[in-house]
Formats: C-alpha cells, structure tokens, sequence
C-alpha cells in the first residue's frame, strides 16, 4: 500500500501502528498546528505525534491525494468520534518508497463550521438602493486569502454587482497591513477619479455599517483572465502601461489608509507565522518551513541576506521610497487582471500601498510571468518601456531583490516541499532567473 494510502488507514481507524513502515528511519516531521510549530525525527517518533493528534477513529470528510514518483500532496478533513473537524495539508516526500519528509499544515475546517450570520452577509440597503432597484443577493464563495465575505447583488434591471464585507484590521493580512478598510477610503476619498482612462478598478460605492466597510463592485468575473489561459504578450503589455498610468496619476500622492511598504514586504514574513500562531489560515502555518525551503533551495550567499531583509525590511523599503512612491495595487496578478475592449480590469484593492512601482512588476512577474508569452527579460523591457522618462534603473536593479523577499517562501516550497515534478521545475526556473539578479541587487545595495 502506498504511503498515502496508509496515512488515511490510519486517520481512519485510529490505528498507527500500521503507518510505522511507511517511513524511513531517519524520516522528519514539520507541523505548523494551532498554537504549535512541531517538528518529530525517526519513524516512531512521527506515529508518536500523529496517533496524539489523531486518537480514536475519525470520519474522513474530504480526502483528496495527488501521487507522485517521489510522494504526494494530501487534503484531508477528518471529523473525530467527539464531533471535532480538522482540515490539514499534507505534503509527503518519499525515498526508496517510504516517506523521508512530511510535512503537514492547519488548515479552517469545511465541516460543521459556522459562516456569518444572516445580517451579516445583508450588504447596508442604503448602499443598494443608490445603484437602483434589488432583485436578489447570493453569498459568493471566496477563493481569497483575506476571508472577506462576498455577495453577488443582482438589481431588477439585470445589472450585477459584488459587495465585499470588510472588517478593518479583520484577518491575518488585514492585521499584518493594518488595514482600515483600504479599498472604502478609496473610494469615498474620491481617489478613484484620478484613475486613468485605460484602468478600471470596478469600485463603485461603499458604506459603513455595524462595525465593518461593505463596498461596491461592478460584477467584472466574465472579464477576467480565465484559468490556463495562456496570456499573449501584447496583453500583458497594455497591463503594465494602464498599471503605469496609475503610477504617473498618483506620483507623490499620500493616500490615507494605504498599505505601508515595509509591511507589504514582509506580508508573507516568517514573523507572520509567530502572530498567527493560534490561527487556522493555512498560509501562516506553512511560512516557517516555506522560508527554511528556500534557504535550502537558494544558494547560501543570496538566501541568507535575503532572509535578513525578510526579516526587516524597513531598510529596503526606505531606500525604494527615497526614489518616490506613488499608490500600487500591491497584489498586480492574473487572478485579478483581465483585458477588456480599451480597458485595463483590476479588482481587490486590500493590499493598496503606497510605494515604488518596481514592487509591482515583481509581484506581477511571480505570478504571472509562466503563462505570459514573453520571456521575464522581455516583460521587464515591456515595464521599463510603459516606464518612458520616468524608468530608474538603479532602482529597477536593486528593486528587483523584492521578488525574492515576497516570493521566495513559494519558491522554496515548490522547490523542496512539493512533490510535483512540474512544481520544482518551475521553482528551479524561477530561481535560476531571480538568483543572479538579486545577486547584484545585493551587491549594488550594499556595496
């Protein structure tokens, strides 16, 4: 039986007796767990920790195992014989067939877990009724990272529209932020009117109501890039120029309430990982062994000041605001982009912040540049050419060091934590572009 099997046999009957073979002698465990950061060496050791965790047997409610030559990638919900949920992810990295890693992390539970209450998820009618007539309004289940809670608005003359809950400083990277409600006090600041032309940023309206923001969208999911959708180079182009557009409208501007750019460095921070230490958000939990993956994964002469400026990077910041700051969308990703007739769509504006416009083109060449059809060198030409007059090459070169300061925990972890094939390869073709360039970033910040 494979390793993932015998796992959920376990789970199942309580029984870990049975999963003592499925790993390696020397085989380690690294949990990151409410309220705890677990890490367990040798086989007996690891069943020790599962069987404290998993006692009894348990009802396995979602199971969902991706295998691969070298182990495989688990979500499991296991409900326990006192009625408890618990959702985890599960990575697991075998060797001569038996598990030589695992890696495991907390995750909210689906099962039995209680949303907002009715009149929580009641956009204010004030707000509504200044858009017209309402016909019906539907909670939209959020794929996001913030846990906003989402509503689709149909009004009775077929428009459709999205209100967003905002709850200020609510979740973890609204904590982390200090958000007061950004994507409101954009819009009611009146910010929104010196957008330019080619960008549509689909806020409409907000309001205040029982402690929370409720703000407005127009409903733009048909106009946004699909999934797997290769994204041609002309496209990405008109991104960075309408992204370029907002940058010159703003320059100099001090927008209240926006992100400040030392706390979007470090949004992903291990540091993150010691606040939420009680939580359930999956992504705090797998920061700690992320950011060890990648000083793993990087060589030791960029990942080691790399994660000193992870760790602090106020220095780093200080230094990109001294070349001039202007508002960035802070989260510039194809989930959020999409190109439509002479327009430029961006939606979720949570991560606003007031910094350089280099911050933006490493976010945006993260995770978009994969299915651009350019390569990053190219993208990067396309951004200092939206650029013109106002391009900063020092601060192009030494800004990009900000690719690895975000990303580097994804990197790592596809690196050396996923066992997808697919996923090192392209971890190992991010690091071979990223690497080199935040070497001299490096070089010419600190020399």
């Amino acid at each position: 039986m494979r390793p993932a099997s015998l796992l959920r046999a376990a789970l199942e009957a309580g029984d870990h007796a049975g999963l003592v073979r499925a790993y390696a002698p020397d085989a380690v465990l690294d949990a990151g767990l409410p309220g705890e950061r677990v890490r367990a060496v040798g086989r007996e050791a690891i069943t020790a920790r599962l069987a404290g965790w998993y006692p009894g047997r348990g009802r396995i409610v979602e199971w969902s195992a991706r295998e691969y030559n070298d182990g495989a990638a688990v979500w499991v919900e296991r409900i326990d014989e006192g009625g408890a949920a618990r959702r985890q992810r599960h990575y697991l990295r075998t060797r001569g067939g038996r598990v030589a890693r695992h890696w495991i992390y907390a995750a909210p539970p689906r099962a039995g877990t209680p949303g907002l209450a009715a009149d929580q998820l009641a956009p204010p009618p004030e707000l509504l009724a200044r858009w017209g007539v309402v016909a019906g309004c539907q909670p939209i289940a959020s794929s996001g990272w913030s846990g906003d809670a989402l509503v689709a608005v149909t009004m009775a003359d077929g428009c459709r529209l999205v209100a967003k809950r905002i709850v200020p400083g609510g979740g973890w990277i609204g904590a982390h932020t200090e958000d007061p409600g950004r994507e409101a006090l954009l819009v009611n600041g009146g910010w929104l009117a010196g957008m330019p032309p080619s960008l549509e940023p689909a806020l409409i309206d907000a309001e205040r109501a029982d402690g929370a923001w409720w703000v407005l969208m127009k409903d733009v999911s048909d106009e946004l890039w699909p999934d797997g959708r290769r994204i041609p180079r002309e496209e990405s182009t008109r991104v960075l120029a309408a992204a370029d557009a907002m940058w010159r409208s703003f320059w100099g501007s001090r927008i209240p309430g926006l992100a400040r750019l030392a706390r979007r460095l470090d949004v992903a921070g291990p540091g993150v990982a010691e606040r939420q230490r009680a939580g359930l958000d999956l992504l705090p939990n797998q920061l700690e062994a992320a950011w060890e993956a990648f000083a793993e994964a990087a060589p030791r002469d960029v990942a080691d000041p790399v994660l000193a400026v992870v760790g602090d990077p106020s220095r780093l910041a200080s230094w990109l605001e001294g070349r001039g700051t202007t508002l960035i969308h802070g989260d510039l990703r194809d989930e959020h982009l999409g190109v439509a007739g002479e327009r430029v769509v961006l939606i979720d504006w949570g991560l606003a912040t007031r910094g350089h416009p280099v911050v933006e083109l490493c976010w945006y060449l993260c995770h978009c540049a994969w299915r651009i059809d350019a390569t990053r060198d190219e993208i990067v030409e396309d951004f200092r050419r939206a650029r013109g007059d106002d391009d900063d090459a020092e601060a192009l070169e030494i800004g990009l060091l900000c690719g690895l300061v975000m990303y580097g925990w994804i990197i790592g972890h596809s690196a050396v934590v996923h066992p997808d094939p697919s996923e090192r390869a392209w971890a190992e073709e991010e690091l071979a572009w990223w690497v080199p360039r935040a070497r001299r970033a490096l070089e010419m910040w600190t020399g």
